[in-house]
């Protein structure tokens, strides 16, 4: 009996000694530069880069197993295979070393963010908050670092006017800006055909599709940069009639519009041939292609500068020209910064304990 009271004398000490003692979460994990890297940022940055990581999963791989799909491999865009863990460590730390570039060249450049900036990242961090507050919470991060982390992102895109703007520290030419105009960009004059009945929400098949396109196609071709929006127009009725779905063609008329068309939309909402085939039109040359998986673009090539003025566009043509040039230039600024994190730090901030619901 003594025994046993000793043991139990010997438990109840041990939990009152760790009663009064819990494991710390780090404030900090060192520092990127000469910028101290919060446990905040840190676990975004690792919760940020699992997210990528998961876009490459494999089907048998399941991302939300966080322990087991770190041990898996997964390929990269550039082919290369990686064990998740790998790929994780890695992109967080190029994103720490990307976020701590820009606010270093931000300093240089300008005093403080622009009001709009200000009001935009403001407005993304409470959409954030509302949508996935809940996650966010479960991972350790809070709603100040978000918001940080969007005025970093804001800094980001002010650094395009910063550098290559009229004013800014290595602004690009007219020349360049017009080069780029014409061989780079897209500008359009379109229409969109739901391949789907617009009362029922009823999907065309895949003859139905083929009968659609080959109608937008041939609308396509028998129109010219004068009679585009005529031939267009009075051909939509019969291309929605196709599922059972009915438009005049005064109605259809008032759907065609202008827009530029980025290379990433190019690239992230049409197959690689339609893709090309878009590249490849000439100013006023006409097509018709399938957009994503619910529609047709029937569309046009336009010169801008016919009905546009450079002036007009310079921040449409900077943006898009620049936007590649800053993230090189930040990357690149990135990988010049002494990276000094505490492994010890980190190894209470592990990607393990990544929720990915709650």
């Amino acid at each position: 009996m003594k025994q046993k009271l000793l043991t139990l004398a010997t438990v109840l000490a041990l939990c009152i000694s760790l009663a009064g003692c819990t494991i710390s979460t780090p404030d900090t994990v060192g520092t990127v530069g000469d910028q101290e890297i919060s446990s905040g940022l840190y676990l975004l940055a690792q919760f940020d880069a699992y997210q990528q990581a998961a876009q490459y999963a494999g089907e048998d791989q399941d991302p939300s197993n966080v322990k087991s799909f770190l041990k898996a491999t997964i390929t990269t865009d550039e082919g290369e295979s990686v064990t998740v863990s790998n790929f994780v460590a890695q992109t967080t730390e190029e994103d720490l070393r990307r976020y701590v570039a820009v606010e270093n060249r931000f300093a240089e450049l300008a005093d403080e963010l622009d009001p709009d900036y200000v009001s935009q990242a403001d407005s993304y961090t409470q959409q954030l908050m509302e949508n996935y507050g809940d996650i966010y919470a479960a991972n350790g991060i809070g709603e100040e670092t978000i918001r940080q982390y969007e005025y970093n992102l804001s800094k980001q895109a002010s650094l395009i006017n910063l550098i290559y703007g009229q004013d800014g520290s290595d602004p690009l030419t007219d020349q360049q800006l017009t080069d780029h105009l014409e061989n780079e960009m897209l500008y359009i004059r379109y229409v969109t055909v739901p391949l789907y009945n617009t009362s029922t929400f009823a999907f065309a098949d895949e003859d139905q599709t083929a009968q659609m396109l080959q109608l937008a196609k041939d609308a396509a071709a028998a129109s010219t940069p004068d009679t585009f929006d005529q031939v267009v127009a009075e051909a939509l009725p019969d291309i929605y009639a196709v599922l059972e779905s009915e438009v005049s063609a005064e109605d259809a008329a008032a759907q065609l519009g202008s827009s530029f068309l980025s290379q990433d939309e190019l690239d992230g909402y049409f197959a690689d041939e339609d893709a090309e085939t878009l590249r490849g039109l000439a100013f006023g040359d006409s097509c018709a292609v399938q957009y994503g998986s619910s529609s047709i673009l029937i569309a046009m090539r336009m010169d801008p500068l016919e009905t546009l003025t450079l002036d007009t566009l310079r921040t449409t043509i900077l943006s898009d020209m620049a936007t590649d040039l800053v993230e090189a230039d930040m990357e690149e600024a990135g990988a010049a910064l002494t990276v000094s994190l505490d492994q010890s730090a980190m190894d209470k901030l592990p990607a393990s304990k990544i929720k990915m619901s709650v």
